[in-house]
């Protein structure tokens, strides 16, 4: 009997023996577990296979778990048969990740899995290439009895992936009728031009007719292949968001593609992710004028890129001057812009129909740290939207009271009053490292726990603020009429 079996004897650390006697036990917050072959971050939800593991008793425990939500299979050589056939009795899985070497029977053996378990709603394959014909065979199987996945992931290693034409056409074929895929990834597996056509053929006659973001990530995307994915995405209503990252085959062509596709009625893209495809000035025109009618964009990162003050410009001006006000995040990072793009960007910030929350600049090519400080601060004392600003560098003492100064100006109650108080974050927001400086730090956190305490009435925050520097002050009403 299971409840009988001792721990000891089928695992190899007290960290495996945990996290099967939570499974037997049902503990209800271990919803999340990880199988691998070697110990990535000392977490407790990492089952680390070595010998003196047995994965059969392994399976059998997920199978009867009814709290486990996400499993992930990454330990080499492919998982044994035991170990898949607990895993095809489980049906409270949501979500399953296998990045490991796959067998050519590995997916015959999930089959029922994928069949059965109708809460699965997001599948990840994490290996280079699909195997042999048979491991395609089965994997198509599998794929076609995932009724309800709303999430399919192709992840490869850093060496690339590749599939073969037969297999992503037939892979196509499957997505053709998937009613319920919203998210489609494809992470630095390349498929090539002839694979892009047949993803733009699915796309037009229909198919995956809920999907709501595409990935391509370091995929191959060129020009041709852009325009037949383009060609596609006029006829995929839902498509929201849109992810190129790194497809540095993409020239000023497929950028001019996009820009047209921007101003068609057929386009409801509210997320486009650009970055490191290697955009000029040129480029950065080119999208600037699809974007000076293009009204729905919420989320554009145009990070690791060749953008210089010409094209910031031109970003600028088909983002102000037209109608765009629904902009909530702007990524610039690693662009060649100086000062004088910084300047244009302060333009903007400062534009009345400003939606921005996140605005990330990094660090400024040739620019004084402290004058972009004052340009940046300036622009900043009468908006109401930013919440983050993302600055390559720590502030500084000096660029502390600008940046003080600009969240509670103390010279005066009505000064203070008359602070920014939306603003929650500066500093450098890729690496989650927010300003050393003290003083500035104490204000940005108390913006973002005011708001997090009454997210409606941000009333209380220059309340709080006047009353940290006027404790005696008794009536605040005449703030507030």
């Amino acid at each position: 009997h299971a409840q009988d079996v001792k721990l000891d004897d089928i695992t190899s650390s007290e960290r495996n023996k945990n996290i099967i006697q939570k499974l037997r036990d049902g503990d209800s917050e271990f919803t999340s577990l990880y199988i691998l072959d070697d110990d990535r971050n000392g977490e407790d939800d990492e089952f680390i296979v070595l010998e003196g593991d047995d994965l059969g008793w392994l399976g059998y425990f997920i199978g009867e778990s009814k709290t486990l939500k996400l499993l992930r299979l990454s330990c080499n050589p492919p998982p044994p048969i035991g170990l898949l056939e607990g895993i095809c009795r489980n049906r409270s899985i949501q979500s399953l990740e296998v990045k490991n070497e796959i067998a050519d029977t590995t997916f015959l053996h999930l089959t029922p899995f994928f069949s059965n378990n109708k809460n699965l709603t997001s599948f990840t394959l994490g290996c280079d290439r699909m195997g042999s014909d048979l491991c395609a065979q089965y994997f198509l199987v599998a794929l076609v009895k995932c009724d309800f996945l709303k999430h399919l992931c192709f992840e490869a290693s850093v060496d690339g992936g590749q599939f073969r034409d037969d297999t992503f056409s037939n892979i196509l074929r499957v997505l053709h009728s998937q009613s319920h895929l919203e998210r489609l990834s494809f992470n630095e597996h390349y498929i090539g031009g002839e694979g892009y056509a047949a993803l733009g053929n699915t796309l037009r006659l229909g198919g995956m007719g809920k999907l709501r973001v595409l990935d391509l990530i370091s995929s191959g995307v060129n020009d041709e292949g852009l325009q037949s994915l383009v060609a596609g995405m006029r006829y995929c209503r839902n498509l929201l968001g849109l992810d190129l990252y790194g497809n540095n085959q993409i020239t000023v062509t497929g950028l001019r593609t996009l820009s047209d596709f921007f101003q068609s009625e057929s386009c409801r893209l509210e997320s486009l992710n650009l970055a490191s495809i290697g955009i000029d000035d040129e480029g950065a025109i080119i999208l600037a004028t699809g974007l000076t009618t293009y009204k729905p964009l919420k989320h554009l990162n145009l990070s690791q890129n060749d953008i210089g003050d010409e094209g910031i410009a031109a970003l600028v001006s088909g983002l102000t001057i037209a109608a765009n006000t629904s902009l909530e995040t702007l990524r610039l990072s690693d662009n060649p812009f100086t000062i004088a793009g910084v300047r244009l960007l302060s333009i903007l910030i400062q534009s009345e129909r400003s939606c921005l929350k996140l605005l990330d600049l990094g660090s400024i090519r040739n620019g004084d740290n402290e004058e972009v400080a004052v340009i940046l601060a300036n622009a900043l004392t009468n908006n109401t939207s930013l919440m983050n600003l993302g600055l390559g560098y720590d502030i500084s003492e000096a660029r502390g009271v600008t940046f003080s100064k600009l969240l509670c100006d103390t010279s005066s109650i009505n000064n203070i009053y008359s602070s920014n108080h939306t603003l929650e974050v500066i500093g450098d927001i890729e690496y989650d490292r927010e300003t050393t400086n003290d003083e500035v730090l104490k204000y940005l956190v108390l913006n973002r726990n005011t708001r997090c305490l009454n997210p409606i009435d941000r009333g209380l925050v220059p309340m709080c603020k006047i009353l940290i520097h006027h404790p005696d002050l008794t009536d605040m009403k005449p703030f507030y009429k």
